[in-house]
């Protein structure tokens, strides 16, 4: 399967997305963007009609060059390979950042963009540090609504931390969620939710809970998610579809807190399928994951199969999921 959507990230503080314009089949498919959402194409691709319908519908397009003397002003953005770069501009973008050198060699480059997986690949926690107070509050939670806890227990875990409970009602209450009611407490989001929906914005909390990580991390992680939600809905049962929204969630927390992803998982007593997709990328929902990380550009397992899932099923699955964090972005 080809890749179909990469992620940049702007000065490691927010996102945007690049897209191959040559996937973008026709105007129809434009709406359907973010329109934080810059086109990707070559030199010969600027003379398409659709480069002009893009423009006019208020999106920005980059090219892909190694001589930024000969193309400069012909678009928004110029996409410059990292170790051909000799000189950039704050309309640099520059492409296959994939390392920790490599980010720190982008950073003091000038360029305010790059392209490239640096911020989810970062070297992976190992030591045992103590966790941030909230996030340790959120995983504790996870565990208790996992339990099927009494709610004034899970009411009191909350009130350990009224920013948490205040986030929870913000993001519940948005109205990209389309709740008929409005929710006024964690004891009415439980009668009205139920724990299984509770679980799932809890793992949302404990990607964005406390300070400190990439915002670009918590997006991307946030973007899985819903991604893998939303790749599980015509082959899973929605209880298997809110198990991959967390999959995708844990997937970056061990980045996102700075602690080994096994010792988050202990103290949040996940689904024994949950875990085995996480530590040994076994188990039902492990493609899902694996197919996740492939739009962000990893390589596919060879010996997964993929024949339920076509791939503009996952491009559109995908610019769902943009269009959902960009949502949520504003709620919070």
């Amino acid at each position: 399967m080809p890749l179909m959507l990469r992620l940049a990230n702007l000065d490691d503080s927010q996102m945007t997305y690049l897209l191959p314009l040559d996937w973008v089949e026709d105007a129809v498919l434009l709406k359907k963007l973010s329109k934080n959402t810059v086109l990707a194409t070559s030199p010969l691709g600027l003379g398409i009609r659709l480069t002009g319908e893009a423009r006019e519908a208020g999106y920005r397009v980059a090219i892909e060059t190694n001589d930024l003397n000969t193309t400069l002003g012909l678009a928004d953005f110029y996409l410059v390979p990292l170790s051909s770069v000799e000189r950039t501009s704050p309309d640099t973008i520059l492409m296959q950042v994939d390392t920790a050198a490599d980010f720190a060699r982008a950073r003091n480059s000038g360029a305010l963009y790059f392209d490239g997986r640096s911020p989810l690949d970062s070297v992976p926690i190992t030591t045992k540090p103590s966790i941030n107070p909230a996030h340790a509050t959120v995983l504790e939670l996870i565990g208790e609504v996992q339990k099927v806890a009494e709610p004034k227990v899970i009411e009191a875990l909350f009130k350990r931390d009224v920013t948490l409970s205040f986030k929870l009602l913000r993001y519940i209450n948005s109205p990209f969620f389309g709740l008929n009611t409005r929710i006024e407490s964690v004891r009415h989001a439980l009668n009205i939710m139920g724990y299984q929906q509770l679980f799932k914005w809890l793992s949302l909390l404990a990607a964005t809970a406390g300070s400190g990580a990439s915002p670009a991390l918590t997006q991307s992680a946030m973007m899985r998610a819903r991604l893998m939600e939303l790749l599980g809905t015509k082959i899973m049962d929605k209880h298997d579809q809110n198990h991959l929204f967390i999959t995708g969630m844990f997937s970056l927390l061990d980045r996102i807190m700075q602690a080994p992803l096994e010792q988050l998982l202990e103290r949040a007593n996940l689904p024994e399928s949950v875990t085995q997709a996480l530590l040994k990328s076994e188990g039902k929902y492990a493609r899902i994951l694996a197919l996740a990380r492939a739009c962000e550009g990893e390589a596919l397992p060879e010996d997964e199969n993929f024949a339920d899932i076509d791939i503009k099923t996952a491009n559109l699955a995908h610019l769902e999921a943009i269009e959902w964090v960009a949502q949520v972005a504003k709620s919070a």
